[in-house]
């Protein structure tokens, strides 16, 4: 349930906070022709998300076996890259209000409402997509209470949301999305590892001779409650492979020197 909330919190929030940048700037700018776009775009956005819920839900009910198991390791990585392009993309961004008041700015200018509509979709879908691959991905995880977290997650974003643009109450979003973007990395991790472990059991990866390489199970077994838990949300295991381990610990370094690289990049061109 835990991840589930965070996930749709995060995802909602972002889109929640594109959407009320925009409805500002155009109440603001008495430019409120344009708002019957914006809701356009968001109702577009969610529905091609809901529509690619239901292509995944379909296409995944046709494998059986091995080819499952192959499946569920690319939706693993698949979802993994994602969140970590989402993990980035947080990272990177510096004053990003105002360039989408800019955007918006420039379409409402030349009278071009569909440029605004495209903004506000492109923005709603992109959220949308990755939460669903996320909590399809988390559920062959075996996650349990998904819709309930799903659910909640997105009422507590939307309210978040809609107090921020009504009262303009001043919160750090920055400290908000640091410290959700270091739960998503390690949920990413966790995804890459299971993603190895399903390609190990369909015979993509090699099962070394010395697997599992440790066994904690009398400390704390993934199969326990708690267990099932860490397992979910982190991708816990209590006789994790070598290439497990080596694939979790090498993507958390690997993201953790990628943010310090585009710090530099961002760093040189504002010098």
């Amino acid at each position: 349930m835990f991840s589930s909330l965070l996930i749709t919190f995060r995802e909602t929030l972002e889109a929640a906070l594109v959407v009320g940048i925009v409805i500002t700037f155009l109440t603001k700018t008495n430019q409120q022709i344009f708002k019957k776009f914006v809701w356009q775009g968001v109702f577009s956005g969610i529905g091609l998300a809901v529509l690619v819920a239901v292509v995944l839900e379909a296409f995944f009910g046709g494998f059986e076996g091995r080819a499952e198991e192959i499946f569920e390791g690319i939706l693993m990585f698949v979802t993994a890259g994602f969140l970590t392009w989402m993990i980035l993309w947080v990272h990177r961004q510096k004053d990003v209000a105002k360039r989408i008041k800019e955007k918006v700015a420039l379409h409402a200018q030349k009278g071009y409402g569909i440029g605004i509509l495209i903004l506000i979709a492109s923005s709603v879908f992109r959220e949308g997509v990755e939460t669903v691959l996320y909590l399809k991905a988390s559920s062959l995880a075996g996650a349990s209470n998904q819709l309930a977290g799903a659910v909640f997650g997105i009422l507590l974003a939307l309210g978040l949301g809609y107090v921020l643009f009504r009262w303009a109450i001043r919160i750090n979003l920055s400290l908000v999305f640091n410290v959700t973007s270091i739960f998503l990395l390690l949920f990413a991790a966790g995804l890459v590892a299971h993603g190895v472990h399903e390609f190990q059991e369909a015979g993509l990866l090699p099962i070394f001779t010395f697997d599992p390489v440790l066994n904690i199970s009398h400390i704390l077994d993934h199969k326990s409650t708690l267990g099932s838990l860490l397992r979910v949300v982190f991708g816990y295991t209590s006789k994790p492979t070598i290439l497990e381990l080596v694939s979790y610990s090498s993507y958390v370094v690997f993201i953790l020197w990628l943010q310090r690289f585009t710090d530099r990049i961002l760093l040189k061109r504002a010098s």
